[in-house]
């Protein structure tokens, strides 16, 4: 899977660790999970799903919740001590089925791996009954998730109670001794899984990303057998039973307080795919690389939590959700296939029945667009561009304020000049073709800036004020001719930067009857610019042309916006 360009423009040096990967996908996909969904069934969530279909959401991370006739309940939670039956799973089947057919729900993830509730205890790594309930159950459970049309199955390794599960404690056999058994048991967990699921996708709130301390660590594997860390080598575990076509998501959730500003994520994904692969042995790093993504999770009461509070993320330029279009545009650039959501006080949709399975934290009526208006715009913008710039475009037209930000966008010109407000530039050094305004030819009219035999050339525009971060842009051009391609470059405190802000290359369609091009995209601005310039460039031969016409950079968000407005 090769994820296709992105429109929000990286740092130049983080792209390497992420084209390696192999596991890139055509289009960010978002999971949505919290506190609302902990309590719920299967069948809670399929009343519930026609509402979420109303969102840009994908999936689901998904618990099983279900009331059994004998009085127990088969349950997610209890999924490392009580038995999970193949054939109780399989009277869930068509409900799954059901559930997942719904838009909203065909990225969704069952529940599954955790570590053990606090009644339960720590789960000895020498006792083999309990690891082969778990392994049985673990079976089972990705049988249930391919029958039922699940992605695959979600797992939480965060030692929640303190058990200290994944790590040694005094008494306990040599961390090497102890360290190969933990693999073993990694293994013996997931063998029945990935048999069961062979393309299955794993998705771990944290795979190895679980300790931050490796990332900056100049020697890891040192420093894992170290402290006794028991994690790493059960996840080796993992790898060895892996099969070709699975695949293990990192789901990375220290992210809730990355800021994109600061290359928190950019940072991250490196580590996850250079160095935290050091953790595990030599034999699986390869396999590592190859299988295991990158994700982030956006905690979104970091975006409605009142000042005071300790998860708190403040306002960009006046809005809380420009904050947060800026971290999660980012978020979704950088990541492989998944952006993941968490979230405590509200909903993403109503609930019909608020009581059933309703966690007493949660606020049922509200949902988190009420909370942040516009949000469902944002994640549409940073999911599917063009038709988020489609939506916004005709909004704007209606009210009529669909207006470029450049004049004379039919490029209209007198006696052959380059027409006010684009400029022309070739390179010095190579051959001097001929850059001018053309009357005779254009793509609905007889206008055009025409180029002759110019070796590296370009006609620019620079919008006429200083731009802000996250704002975004409608960039199109005709265009027709040899050697020709159109960008926005980006300027940081005025000057144009190449080396840490990537330009954008706009993306030309078919040629029509006339031989005419359409080229457009949308763009955001970094968070670092403050400007940029679209140029429409030429690379052309002594005897080539090429001509461009109707170009166009309209802004569809609101620039200097002070309420929390896209």
């Amino acid at each position: 899977m090769k994820k296709t360009a992105r429109l929000v423009v990286a740092p130049a040096f983080a792209a390497v660790a992420l084209v390696a990967a192999g596991v890139r996908a055509d289009a960010t996909k978002f999971v949505a999970s919290g506190w609302e969904l902990s309590n719920r069934s299967l069948n809670d969530l399929e009343a519930w799903a026609g509402e979420l279909d109303k969102t840009c959401v994908d999936g689901v991370f998904a618990y099983l919740n279900e009331p059994q006739s004998d009085g127990t309940t088969l349950s997610t939670h209890n999924i490392m001590s009580a038995p999970w039956r193949r054939d109780t799973l399989a009277a869930l089947v068509p409900v799954a089925r059901r559930l997942t057919a719904h838009r909203s729900m065909r990225e969704s993830f069952i529940g599954t791996f955790r570590c053990a509730s606090r009644a339960r205890g720590r789960i000895e790594w020498t006792d083999d009954a309990s690891w082969s309930l778990i392994a049985s159950n673990m079976a089972n459970a990705a049988w249930f998730a391919r029958e039922g049309g699940f992605k695959g199955i979600s797992m939480d390794p965060e030692d929640y109670n303190k058990h200290m599960q994944f790590y040694r404690r005094a008494g306990e056999a040599p961390y090497p001794e102890l360290a190969k058994l933990a693999r073993r048991r990694g293994r013996q967990v997931f063998e029945g899984v990935f048999k069961e699921f062979p393309d299955i996708k794993i998705f771990s709130f944290w795979f190895l990303s679980l300790e931050p301390k490796y990332m900056g660590s100049t020697n890891p594997a040192r420093d894992m057998a170290e402290c006794g860390d028991l994690w790493p080598a059960f996840a080796d575990g993992i790898l060895d039973a892996m099969t070709p076509k699975a695949r293990i998501i990192d789901g990375c959730e220290h992210s809730y307080r990355y800021e994109s500003e600061k290359g928190d994520f950019w940072r991250v994904a490196q580590a996850i795919q250079l160095k935290l692969p050091l953790l595990v042995s030599p034999e699986n790093r390869r396999k590592y690389r190859e299988a295991v993504g990158v994700s982030f999770g956006v905690y979104l009461d970091m975006y409605t939590n009142s000042e005071d509070k300790p998860w708190y993320f403040g306002p960009l330029n006046g809005s809380r959700l420009r904050r947060l279009d800026c971290n999660l545009s980012v978020a979704a650039e950088v990541a492989d296939e998944y952006v993941w959501f968490w979230g405590e006080k509200f909903c993403w949709a109503g609930w019909k029945e608020a009581a059933n399975g309703a966690n007493p934290k949660v606020n049922q009526n509200v949902t988190w667009e009420q909370q942040l208006p516009e949000l469902n715009d944002v994640l549409l913008a940073v999911k599917r561009p063009l038709d988020f710039a489609a939506q916004r475009s005709a909004k704007l037209k209606s009210a009529g304020l669909l207006n470029p930000l450049n004049a004379n966008s039919e490029c209209r010109s007198a006696n052959g000049a380059v027409p006010a407000p684009y400029e022309a530039w070739q390179e010095k050094k190579g051959r001097q073709g001929r850059l001018y305004g053309d009357s005779t030819d254009g793509d609905g009219d007889s206008f055009s800036l025409a180029a002759e035999g110019v070796e590296y050339g370009a006609f620019s525009f620079t919008p006429p004020y200083e731009v802000l971060p996250g704002e975004r842009f409608l960039a199109m051009v005709s265009a027709k001719g040899d050697g020709i391609s159109a960008q926005i470059s980006w300027k940081r405190a005025g000057k144009l930067d190449w080396c840490v802000l990537s330009p954008v290359q706009l993306r030309f369609g078919p040629a029509d009857e006339n031989g005419w091009r359409k080229g457009r995209a949308v763009v955001r601005v970094p968070d670092t610019a403050n400007g940029f310039k679209f140029s429409m460039i030429m690379r052309q031969k002594e005897s080539e042309t090429c001509k461009f016409d109707n170009i166009r950079l309209v802004p569809i968000t609101e620039h200097g916006a002070s309420a929390d407005v896209l």
